[in-house]
């Protein structure tokens, strides 16, 4: 007798004869699927905190930290090494979880910081562009020039004249 594999649909309940039978299968299938079903999955509205945060990424209190260490630490190098000892785990740990929660990678959120400072800059003051990117933690106002038409879509110069 030649035994052909196939493809079983979930909607058969095929047994194979030397298999033990388990009749408390459903029952505890059932059981695991309640406790997901309140959590709101089942029924279209959003998991619980618990269940999202199982997924992967910082927890909360960690993004928090990063979030503010890199607000006040903007105008300065910040390093990966840095941020994921604010967070409390391991670089590459961090890289990950980091990316995993915010969507973007650090640099990149760092970047966005740095434009986002760059822009209330030059719609607040009159300081020199060069000064601004500088003040903004950029390396120089070349630096500063490109990442911003990157985000923004203008140049800081063109942006200051609409800003105001």
């Amino acid at each position: 007798m030649t035994i052909v594999p196939s493809i079983i649909s979930e909607q058969t309940n095929v047994v194979h004869p030397a298999l033990p039978q388990r009749p408390d299968l459903k029952s505890r299938s059932a059981a695991f699927s309640a406790p997901l079903a309140a959590g709101g999955i089942a029924d279209g509205t959003r998991p619980s905190a618990s269940v999202a945060r199982s997924r992967g990424g910082l927890l909360p209190g960690a993004i928090r930290r990063v979030r503010q260490y890199i607000e006040t630490h903007l105008d300065e190098k910040v390093s990966l090494q840095t941020l994921a000892s604010v967070a409390g785990v391991s670089m590459f740990h961090f890289a990950r979880a980091f990316k995993q929660s915010e969507g973007v990678t650090p640099h990149d959120y760092l970047i966005q910081c740095r434009v986002r400072r760059t822009m209330e800059l030059l719609a607040g003051t009159d300081l020199p562009i060069s000064e601004v990117a500088v003040s903004a933690g950029f390396s120089d106002q070349s630096h500063c020039v490109r990442r911003f038409r990157e985000r923004v879509g203008v140049c800081p110069r063109v942006y200051r004249g609409l800003a105001r």
